[in-house]
């Protein structure tokens, strides 16, 4: 009976005291403090408590499993492993851990090495190896239940069921609990304010769009009859020289430093932009992140959707997008004869662009493994001003409009780089400890500036009208807080829209989701059921923003009712570089082989039977190989397409070409045509 009560007491104990444990040091980890942590438990009890029986639940699975304590602590050091996670990225980002963090891990390791260093990685590895060796050897050493009778079992499923129920009682009877129901638009003040397990746990279950009360098809056509189609005949009626070239840069980290009270600088570091916002439409841009989450925001303006109606912490870009084509300022324009350009100095996989560009309707991605003439920054991060002859080559692509979308870097965080010499902008007022990170930082938007200039003076030497729109994806990640703001305002960064054919200035501020629709009303562009949604509809109206989720839900989730039950949207073919990769010619020579073809960069690589060759690029129409090929001419015949079927060639890698070799000397290359079986496979990665 003894022994009883005391193994009942451990239980007991091991259960309820391990959740509220773990709940402290994630807490504290969360908060960057052991005092604020256990300040949480007291300041928020009810919060404190439902954050610590999520944890108590996921614990008591182990009550179902013959290795009880392996499972049981291996639950609590995943715990333990998110809030370590969680901290660190704190270091990087304003934006907390979150489960949309896992679907991004290689994008995270791509630019890891602009935030941790050699020594950072291998106290990770070691960490990471530790860890397994303490688990295998727990593992094997943890005592295991050799039975377990049916008793066992129904009071462990009564302790679960009962926990269970103690989480949808404080969800149903307490106030402070029901606020979590709420889609929170500040994720960073919910992660404080409703604590990190609930924040993270919510975050796993919460994806897309939820389905309206009142979705149907006659609630969706009430919508869609409000608007008004006979613009959309305007704009399809100009003619094509009326229609202006449209760009929009997406600045990276972009914001005007003149919105800190307290930063003083030696000189103005963005006189172009400040020019700007005086002479043209301009005006404070709402965006859905801060410190991070560039392509929410490059969601938003890219389809007219709200991020925030989807899930959680989600990325668009990582979920649906994948997958799933949409209506976008691409899509719209195309329909009047648009052709779309994306041009980026990062490279292509970055949050997955160059699958996303795709079903969002661009015709050509030009990302840094196309371009020429990269220089890094302190940070890494490749120059700003490589964009402008990069834009300006996507307007000289096509005869007819385009509309390009740039995407900029340099100004990409972390910040806390060693300075070398003296910088051009000195900057006063900021925070202890901050110093170095703000001049960085306002040097490195000075330079930005200075790209933004150049490319103007560039499209003022062009007879093409065109629309210049620029704004900031989101403010740094330089633990920037409200009260430091004269707008108060975390999820605020700044636009303008230049133009070299007299538009009408016309401040005035906006969300992320309105701003291309905005763009083309004010070029009298009105194609798009989103479009016209935004330019037609009172944006202050109490409907505007729910009948809004229902035209996202009914595309995304529903019937497509707004579209006739079609989908309208075909994935485009997107092509890597503005102008195709091409391969003209291979010959013989005394280091191996040379390459004719154009557009060549230093990330061209040349590959035989799915073998990397060994070379390297000697101007953009030329590359060397200095690897002997050896091959067989008298095998049969293939097709390109047979050719990727069978892992020959790469479906990821575009620009595939297959050689047809008539000798050693003299190889010539084709594509797209019937080629020789097993035989010289050249293709640019």
């Amino acid at each position: 009976m003894h022994y009883n009560l005391k193994k009942a007491f451990t239980y007991i104990f091991r259960y309820l005291m391990m959740p509220v444990l773990l709940e402290i040091i994630i807490e504290s980890l969360s908060r960057k403090s052991l005092i604020s942590g256990i300040g949480y438990m007291f300041s928020s009890p009810v919060l404190f408590s439902f954050n610590a029986l999520i944890i108590m639940l996921t614990l008591s699975v182990a009550l179902f499993f013959k290795r009880e304590i392996f499972v049981f602590i291996t639950v609590a050091v995943v715990w333990l492993c998110f809030g370590v996670a969680n901290f660190v990225i704190l270091h990087f980002r304003v934006t907390p851990f979150s489960a949309v963090d896992f679907t991004m891990i290689n994008t995270a390791i791509s630019v890891s090495g602009h935030y941790l260093t050699v020594l950072n990685v291998l106290m990770m590895v070691v960490a990471a190896g530790v860890l397994g060796f303490a688990m295998v050897s727990l593992y094997r050493r943890a005592p295991k239940h050799h039975k377990r009778n049916h008793k066992h079992i129904v009071v462990s499923a009564m302790a679960v069921a009962s926990i269970s129920l103690a989480l949808v009682f404080m969800k149903s009877s307490s106030g402070s609990v029901q606020a979590l129901a709420t889609n929170y638009t500040n994720i960073s003040e919910a992660y404080e304010n409703y604590g990190f397990v609930y924040c993270f746990t919510n975050s796993i279950i919460d994806t897309g769009i939820s389905e309206p009360d009142d979705y149907s098809e006659k609630s969706v056509k009430k919508i869609v009859n409000k608007l008004d189609d006979s613009s959309k005949n305007q704009s399809k009626s100009k003619n094509s020289d009326d229609k202006p070239n449209i760009i929009m840069i997406q600045l990276e980290s972009f914001f005007d430093v003149d919105y800190m009270k307290n930063l003083k600088f030696s000189k103005d570091p963005l006189p172009v932009f400040h020019k700007l916002c005086k002479n043209y439409s301009s005006g404070l841009l709402k965006v859905p992140t801060v410190g991070a989450g560039t392509v929410n925001t490059e969601f938003e303006v890219l389809t007219g959707m709200r991020q925030r109606d989807f899930g959680v912490c989600e990325y668009p870009y990582k979920t649906v997008l994948k997958s799933t084509t949409s209506e976008s300022v691409c899509n719209d324009l195309a329909s009047i004869g648009y052709k779309s350009h994306c041009v980026h100095n990062n490279n292509a996989t970055f949050y997955g662009r160059n699958t996303v560009f795709k079903n969002l309707g661009f015709d050509t991605f030009t990302s840094m493994e196309y371009m020429n003439g990269l220089k890094e920054n302190l940070n890494g991060w490749v120059n700003d001003d490589v964009m402008v002859p990069q834009i300006i080559k996507t307007l000289d692509s096509t005869q007819g409009s385009d509309f390009t979308f740039g995407i900029t870097v340099q100004s990409h965080g972390k910040y806390d780089v060693d300075i070398e010499g003296e910088q051009p902008i000195k900057v006063t007022g900021a925070k202890e400890g901050m110093e170095n990170q703000y001049t960085y930082y306002v040097n490195q938007i000075a330079q930005v500036d200075n790209m933004i200039g150049n490319l103007i003076n560039r499209l003022r030497k062009r007879n093409e009208k065109t629309i210049l729109v620029l704004y900031g994806d989101h403010l740094p990640s330089l633990d920037i807080s409200a009260d430091e703001l004269k707008n108060s305002d975390l999820y605020q960064t700044q636009y303008v829209i230049w133009d070299n054919f007299g538009l009408k200035k016309s401040d005035k501020d906006m969300a992320a989701y309105q701003l291309y629709s905005y763009v083309l009303g004010k070029a009298g562009i009105h194609e798009g059921l989103i479009t016209r949604y935004h330019q037609q509809m009172d944006w202050n109206s109490n409907s505007y923003l729910s009948d809004l989720k229902t035209l996202e839900y009914d595309w995304f989730y529903g019937e497509k009712y707004a579209y006739n039950g079609q989908n309208e949207f075909v994935q485009s073919n997107l092509q890597m570089g503005t102008y195709p990769v091409t391969l003209e010619d291979v010959r013989k020579n005394k280091k191996g082989y040379i390459v004719k073809g154009k557009g060549f960069t230093d990330y061209t690589k040349i590959y035989f039977n799915g073998k990397s060759l060994e070379g390297y690029k000697i101007d953009a129409a030329h590359y060397q190989i200095t690897d002997e090929i050896d091959y067989d001419a008298d095998e049969g015949y293939m097709s390109l397409q047979y050719a990727k079927e069978n892992g020959i060639v790469d479906e990821d890698i575009p620009n595939a070409f297959i050689a047809k070799v008539e000798d050693k000397d003299n190889v010539c290359l084709s594509a797209g045509k019937p080629l020789l079986w097993n035989f010289t496979t050249l293709y640019l990665d």
